[in-house]
């Protein structure tokens, strides 16, 4: 079930609840193409003109440290452009990194629930909604993870809900998270990903103002070996207040061991 929970966002990839057996692991390298013409408003709006592209190729690992503790590692590099009224941006070079632990606190026949906890290193790139590139520093987040099995036409499926707090020091703005993703599997090398990502963060005057975000993305994934999956899929912003309208098409490859 980890390998079904796993959750392809548009710069990180987080694991599902279910925790990775001891020794075990697998690599989700991850490149994607984003664009927007338009964003939202104070008001959520859709009425601000913007030019945003951006194509980013990103590796998430995690590693089975114990039959309940799993490893999470996750890094990307990013090539953007962005213009909006008289602001421009031109760069290439790493985004946010990360270095996380999953603990595994209880775990039924069809449910588990999991904890989380990592740092967030600033690179270079994007690291906090509406802030200039590379602002910010080094800070936390704690995640609640809780997953449930099911069986729907016979067939395998999954329901991964997770709520998470991201906990930034000095005058950069804290962010609270929401994702929530079901899987399931018409076919037994094919599964299909409906998710739904919120963003809320807090409000600096001189960082950036309070904003929110609500993605949806939906994929495909094939099993084309015991170690080898592919993804395909798409994501768009639907709904926020002071964030671009993104539109993306992603591809990626699940490598196991």
């Amino acid at each position: 079930m980890a390998c079904l929970a796993c959750i392809i966002c548009p710069t990180l990839a987080h694991a599902g609840a279910w925790p990775i057996a001891a020794g075990k692991g697998q690599v989700i390298s991850t490149t994607l193409t984003d664009s927007a013409s338009i964003g939202f408003d104070d008001n959520g709006d859709a009425n601000q003109e913007v030019h945003f592209s951006k194509t980013e190729g990103a590796i998430y690992w995690e590693h089975g440290l114990s039959q309940k503790t799993t490893l999470v590692l996750q890094t990307s590099f990013q090539d953007i452009q962005f213009r909006a009224g008289v602001d421009e941006v031109n760069f290439s070079g790493v985004g946010e990194s990360y270095l996380g632990v999953r603990r595994a606190l209880w775990r039924g026949d069809k449910t588990v629930v999991s904890a989380q906890g990592g740092l967030l290193f600033a690179g270079s790139g994007e690291a906090i909604s509406d802030a200039d590139l590379g602002f910010g520093s080094t800070h936390f987040e704690a995640r609640l993870l809780i997953g449930r099995s099911f069986k729907l036409a016979n067939r395998d499926g999954f329901l991964d809900v997770q709520m998470a707090r991201r906990m930034r020091p000095g005058a950069t703005p804290d962010e609270w998270r929401l994702d929530a993703t079901a899987g399931w599997r018409p076919a037994a090398k094919v599964q299909v990903l409906a998710q739904g990502f919120y963003t809320a963060s807090g409000e600096q005057f001189e960082v950036a103002p309070r904003n929110t975000r609500l993605k949806l993305q939906s994929s495909l994934v094939y099993e084309w070996s015991p170690k080898t999956s592919y993804q395909i899929g798409l994501y768009r912003t639907v709904a926020g207040r002071n964030i671009i309208k993104e539109k993306a098409f992603f591809i990626a490859v699940w490598s196991r061991y």
